[in-house]
Parts: structure tokens; sequence; C-alpha cells
């Protein structure tokens, strides 16, 4: 039996044995189980042909009749498939208001084909309203609907559950509870089925949270992993990521020719492309690349470009970067003056967005500021804030940077704090070495 046919003829069964104010557990006897009915009406395609026949003898179906309804249980499917469709637009549109008022007035039962796809739509813009926890709940809906249920794995809707579940954890600064879910997700996805390009978001998303926690190594895999399947990726914002992530990666490395090559092909992508909101990442490691190679004047220049457009995207979470990286140029130039306003602002924003990743950055920007000026003890109180987010986030790798600029600081003021704090940088670094499977600092 054709497996578009096995689910029609499942979803007309289940409409008639509801209408008839019929449980799974009437309908059953002997000779099927609640189980394979309920197989039968989800649409499971390695249900017997014989099995099917049985459940429509019992509830009287005419087969003469079957075609007309199933024809008629095809155009509801199509219009729900289509209302749902709305909906993400909607999402996507951030009319999250009006996205919900739609899907609520769905309620599709568990039961229904479109079911998981469903509680996917209102994980979705329950994230755009940051309401976690019930997020996580509708997504972990989804994933559980989707055993079993055909369509799901068809629309890849686990695979982009999971996604959706990675983000609710990265906007709460879990990032290894991040990319755990990325790789379910990973894990889940079915290549033969509709919207191929949660893979490739799947990977892009892991490759950003160890962008975060520092992981370059592991990060550039994933990219080097995906650049020749960059033809397939049919979400040019998706492809400019990899062009982001692939310069940034490259610059952290050190390997600055390389990383400038990706930044300016990436910015000529997106200009092309008209996908304005790539150039701010773009831009700012643009710039930051020529701060590296202490080419002060073309780094202005580049952030000058951000900077300009950033009334355009009041929220752009790249601005907290963005400002750190210029006030570092600043320092470097020895303009203090120029510089504190924008680390001000980098640490403002970073605490507002509560991006942890970030923030710890400009935090730890605005220790250097004092330390580098001769003021130890100022800079303390920001290098023991970031000990403290990194290390009640997990970020590793900035936990060990703070140790380190607070035992800068206690070198010259107290010798058993300097101690204490060496002490603790060893600490973290056997706790790096472990997470990488003993392979020292210096070889990754």
């Amino acid at each position: 039996m054709d497996p578009l046919e096995i689910r029609e003829i499942g979803e007309v069964i289940r409409k008639v044995r509801k209408e008839r104010g019929m449980r799974l557990e009437d309908l059953a006897d002997e000779h099927i189980s609640p189980a394979t009915i309920s197989n039968i009406e989800r649409g499971v395609p390695h249900v017997s042909k014989d099995k099917v026949n049985y459940v429509l003898e019992k509830l009287g179906l005419s087969l003469d009749r079957l075609p007309e309804m199933m024809t008629g249980e095809q155009k509801k499917l199509e219009d729900i498939r289509l209302q749902l469709a709305a909906v993400e637009s909607l999402i996507d549109a951030q009319e999250t208001k009006l996205a919900a008022e739609k899907l609520e007035s769905l309620q599709l039962e568990d039961d229904h084909p479109f079911a998981p796809h469903f509680h996917r739509l209102r994980g979705k813009y329950l994230i755009y309203e940051r309401k976690w926890n019930r997020a996580e709940k509708a997504l972990s809906n989804a994933i559980r609907l989707c055993e079993g249920n055909s369509q799901a794995e068809r629309m890849n809707v686990e695979s982009d559950a999971y996604n959706l579940l990675s983000l609710s954890c990265y906007y709460q600064n879990d990032m290894a509870k991040a990319v755990h879910y990325t790789d379910q997700g990973l894990e889940a996805f079915n290549p033969e089925g509709e919207r191929k390009h949660v893979k490739y978001v799947l990977l892009r998303n892991k490759g950003i949270y160890l962008e975060r926690m520092g992981r370059v190594v592991p990060a550039l895999r994933i990219v080097d992993k995906v650049w020749p399947e960059l033809g397939n990726i049919d979400q040019t914002e998706t492809v400019l990521s990899f062009y982001w992530l692939r310069s940034e990666l490259l610059r952290r490395g050190g390997v600055l020719d390389e990383a400038m090559k990706y930044a300016q092909e990436g910015i000529e992508f997106a200009r092309k492309n008209w996908v304005w909101i790539s150039l701010f990442d773009l831009w700012t490691v643009l710039g930051t690349i020529y701060m590296d190679r202490k080419d002060y004047e073309n780094a202005k220049a580049c952030f000058d470009v951000v900077l300009s457009l950033q009334d355009k995207f009041p929220e752009k979470e790249l601005f907290i970067t963005t400002y750190t990286r210029i006030g570092i140029m600043y320092m470097n130039l020895k303009e203090w003056d120029q510089a504190k306003p924008f680390l001000d602002e980098a640490i403002k924003k970073g605490e507002y967005m509560n991006d942890v990743p970030r923030l710890t950055m400009a935090l730890t920007a605005m220790g250097d500021y004092y330390r580098l000026q001769g003021n130890s003890r100022e800079a303390l109180s920001y290098y023991q804030r970031v000990e403290k987010l990194a290390n009640r986030h997990n970020l590793k790798e900035m936990e060990y940077e703070a140790w380190f600029r607070l035992s800068q600081c206690w070198k010259d003021i107290d010798q058993e704090e300097f101690r204490r704090c060496t002490e603790k940088m060893f600490i973290v670094q056997e706790e790096l070495d472990r997470q990488k499977g003993g392979v020292s600092r210096e070889m990754v």
C-alpha cells in the first residue's frame, strides 16, 4: 500500500472513529490492538493491508465511498498544512501575537498527523517570546509525537524541534546543552525528507555554540566539513553564517590572510543578495582582522560601516562584540577616553540581552582598560565578575583567561592571592584537558 494512500485512509478512519465517539480501545478487539489502530490512523507505512481492511470493515466504511472520503481528507490536510506554513511565516516575521492566535485556533489533537508540526511551531513562537519553560515543553511534546508519524518524519519535524531546543539553551547561556541538542537533531535528521536546510542550520548552530565556548578547532572542523556542500544550502543567510564563522575562526587561529579572504567574499555575497543583517557580522570580523594586523585606519573604516547601520537593527547582539572590539582598538592606540564609552555600551548591551559569552568578553576588555593604565585594583572587580559568570555557565576557556588576568593583577599586590589564582588556572586547565580527551591546550 502506497505511504500517501495509507496516511489518507488513516485520517479517514480517525475522523469516523471520533465522530462516533469511539476510543481506540472501543474499536480494538482480539484481532487488532489499540496500538495497531493508532499506527493505521497516523499513516505508519509498515501496517499490513489486511489490518487496514479489517478496521474499515469494523467501521462499516464502503470501499466505493473511500476514494471520495480520502479526497476530502486530503484537501483538509492540505488546508491545515497551508495554515501552519502561514503561522511559521508570521513567526519568522516576528508577528508572534498574530501567529499565536492563528495557531491556537487550530487546536490539533495529539493523534492528528500534523500534531508534531503544531507543537514545534508553538515552541518556536514561545522562544521568540522568551518563555523558555513553556517553549521547551511544547518542543518536547513535538518530539514525543514524532514517533511513528510518517508525516513528521518526512518534514524533519523532530530534527528541527531539537534545533529549537538548542536555541532555547543558547539564549539561556547553556552552551553545552545546546551542543547536545544539535547532536540529537543531526541524529534524527532524515536525508530523504523535506526541509533539508535543517541539517545545515544544526551544523551552523553547533559551530557557533562551540565558537562561543572558545572551542575553535572543533568548530572549524564543522565548517570544513560543510564547505564543499555550500551549494546545496538553499538559505542564503545560512550560507553567509558559514562565511562569517569560517572567517572568525581562522582569525582566532591567527590565519589572517585566509580569514580576510572569506570575510570579503561573504561581504560581497551578502551585498549582492541584499542580506543586510549578515553584514554586521562580516564587517565586524573584517575590522577585527585589520585590528589584529595593526592596520587601525582600515579597522576603523570597517567598524564605521557597522555603526552606520545600528539604527536599523537596534537589538542586534553583535553590537556587543562590535563595541568591545572598537574599545580594544582605541586601547591599542592609547586613546583611553575614546575606548571607555564603547566598552561601557558593550557591557550595558550584554547585560540587557543576557548574552553571557559576549558579556564576559566586554567585561574582560574593561578589566584590561584599567589594568593597562596601571589601575589593577579597579580591574579586579571586572575579572572577578568574568570568573563567576564563566564558571556558572561552563565557559572554561574564558574562566581560564579570567584567572590568568586576576593573577596578573595580584602579582605585584598580594603574593598569596597570586598563588591562589595560578592554582585555579591549573585546575581549570586540567578540566579543559579532560574535555579535550587529555590533549594539551597548546596542541589544539
